[in-house]
């Protein structure tokens, strides 16, 4: 993106958030998967499911027509799979006929040549698939799946019909060894990955732990370094620190979410809860409320959210997590978490990112930019 393009951007984004005007959005379709990701923090099975419904096809085109009204730009589908939705192709032509900037995050298994002539047809913005290891043996690890090959296969049929997807990867305990593979593999296909290392804690009903699924931090340092490598730039020189922050007393006072959930985004759970982000829960139903007497209601849910009391004065601040939620300790609700900081200030150590320059890929174009900012 031009500087001048990324400047107005900004100043749009500012503008928006002012306005509480919701912007960018994600629908999570189903929960459904075709995977069992060991890590997975939504994946339910129709008996796990239980009297829980998903919301029907008619019920999210009406969701789409109101998001649409309340001035949302762009959308992410995703799930579990969110192609294993029956009226998957029914909310998708209704979103792009809006005009509205369209994702499809999935997992690129089930993928058949009727739905890539499709996309072809009618192509989103991005197509994001998640690449869960470099061989089939990574894949059942993470999966239970020997999946490798088949989505290979497909991610070529999608470029062969000129629908370049982007790759992410989620590094785990079952993927960690397979980062520099995995780089490789999307040289060769001259596509870009793009990684994560954050677990959301998944709900009680998965049966799942994040914390037993997490990478080692040496190895997510190790894809830091790469990526790094990646993108041609050379660590830098930084006076080293030596203590994690120490616990504050409670802060019940300090609350409100600093990103933009809440105030230009929203997530719109499978069962219909509108929430500011997957991770945040308010209890506030689109089978109740229209769209924007509920966008109305999330307010107060993003505003007590408990803050860790220990970000606010710290000096690392600006090259930790932007989310909240991965700062934040599960198991002690307003301070921070130490696995975090440990990260951060080794990342900081090792030159991996610095308060002068932080090490973050450059936005691509708007809709990247609106992706970081939220």
């Amino acid at each position: 993106m031009r500087e001048p393009d990324r400047i107005l951007a900004k100043e749009r984004l500012a503008c928006w958030r002012r306005e509480r005007v919701p912007i960018s959005n994600f629908f999570e379709l189903t929960p459904r998967c075709n995977f069992d990701c060991k890590m997975c923090y939504v994946h339910l099975t129709p008996e796990q499911m239980g009297q829980r419904k998903e919301l029907t096809t008619e019920q999210w085109l009406r969701i789409v027509d109101e998001a649409v009204e309340a001035g949302m730009l762009y959308c992410v589908l995703t799930g579990g799979e969110c192609m294993l939705h029956e009226g998957f192709w029914q909310i998708y032509d209704r979103i792009l006929e809006s005009g509205v900037v369209l994702s499809v995050n999935t997992n690129g298994w089930a993928l058949t040549d009727a739905d890539i002539a499709r996309f072809r047809e009618n192509p989103p913005t991005t197509i994001r698939i998640t690449l869960y290891g470099a061989s089939e043996e990574s894949y059942e690890r993470a999966t239970g799946r020997r999946a490798f090959g088949k989505v290979l296969e497909n991610i070529r049929k999608l470029k062969a019909a000129g629908l370049s997807p982007k790759l992410a990867a989620t590094l785990t305990r079952y993927n960690q060894d397979d980062y520099e593979a995995l780089n490789e593999l999307c040289r060769g296909l001259k596509l870009r990955l793009r990684y994560t290392y954050d677990l959301f804690e998944p709900e009680e009903d998965v049966g799942r732990d994040a914390l037993s699924a997490e990478a080692d931090l040496e190895a997510v340092l190790r894809a830091e370094e790469l990526s790094l490598r990646e993108m041609n730039l050379e660590p830098v020189r930084n006076e080293p620190i030596n203590e994690l922050p120490v616990r504050l007393p409670d802060d019940p006072n300090y609350r409100g979410m600093v990103c933009g959930a809440g105030r230009i985004s929203f997530a719109v759970r499978w069962d219909g809860e509108l929430v500011p982000c997957f991770n945040v829960e308010s209890k506030i139903y689109l089978q109740e409320h229209s769209l924007r007497e509920a966008w109305a209601m999330i307010r107060e849910t993003y505003e007590s959210y408990l803050m860790p009391v220990e970000c606010r004065d710290c000096k690392l601040l600006p090259i930790c997590s932007p989310c909240p939620y991965f700062r934040h300790d599960p198991k002690d609700p307003g301070h921070c978490n130490p696995r975090r900081c440990r990260l951060t200030v080794e990342r900081y150590n090792r030159g991996l990112s610095s308060l002068e320059r932080p090490m973050s890929p450059e936005a691509e174009d708007v809709t990247e930019l609106i992706r970081e900012t939220i």
